[in-house]
């Protein structure tokens, strides 16, 4: 990558955060103290999450996007709790995702990605981005320590099913359409969803800067695989 002036250089790591600047943080509401429980069912079982990774895949844009990044952010932290019931659209599952534990080009993550992720990013643009991702104008890490995923319903059979998804972040909450497949045997669950999402889906505005000559794609890519267990 060419030299350039160091404010250009913020500038360009601030672009290629994974989400654009939200409101004034004095307007947004008080973060919800904890992930909402699943309520309790006669017959329910309780599963724990085991095993998680999620991968976001966030792109550039603009005539001036070569001087951009396009980055993946990863995160094996996911926790959580599943209701499983009979039949199987009548479960319920509660999610978190410690911020903390989202990780910006990590150099293995994008080996295996390949394509447009192959090239490696200088470690103080990943240092950048992060920085700027969990900062108070973006996902604001301080004041909500994790993004909250709670299943208001669930539709489908044989495997392949479609969530209502209330997702709570920084205070605010959008409720998302997920369709997931999911498998059950041998005493081990596996669910997985690969979503394309736009910024609108959770209120947000891709960033951009010099006029929109670079700035964040609008669309987005989120891949999750969870595993769970039953509770003993």
């Amino acid at each position: 990558m060419r030299q350039f002036p160091c404010i250009l250089l913020i500038t360009l790591a601030v672009a290629a955060c994974t989400a654009p600047p939200r409101e004034d943080t004095a307007a947004r509401p008080a973060p919800p103290a904890a992930a909402a429980a699943v309520a309790p069912a006669p017959g329910a079982e309780a599963w724990r999450v085991t095993a998680a990774q999620l991968e976001i895949r966030v792109f550039r844009d603009g005539p001036m996007q070569k001087l951009g990044h396009d980055h993946l952010i990863t995160s094996a932290g996911l926790a959580g709790e599943i209701q499983l019931r009979e039949p199987l659209a009548e479960s319920r599952f509660a999610l978190r995702v410690p911020l903390d534990s989202l990780v910006v080009d990590d150099e293995a993550a994008r080996n295996r990605a390949g394509g447009e992720f192959a090239a490696p990013v200088p470690d103080r643009d990943r240092e950048a981005t992060r920085r700027n991702m969990l900062g108070e104008r973006l996902l604001d890490a301080a004041r909500q320590g994790d993004m909250l995923m709670t299943a208001e319903s669930i539709t489908g059979a044989n495997g392949r099913y479609e969530a209502r998804v209330r997702v709570s972040l920084a205070g605010l909450e959008h409720v998302l359409v997920a369709p997931f497949t999911l498998t059950l045997a041998g005493g081990r669950l596996v669910a997985h969803a690969d979503l394309h999402l736009t910024h609108a889906d959770l209120g947000l505005e891709p960033f951009a800067v010099a006029l929109g000559a670079l700035r964040v794609r609008d669309d987005f890519e989120v891949g999750l695989t969870v595993e769970a267990r039953p509770v003993t």
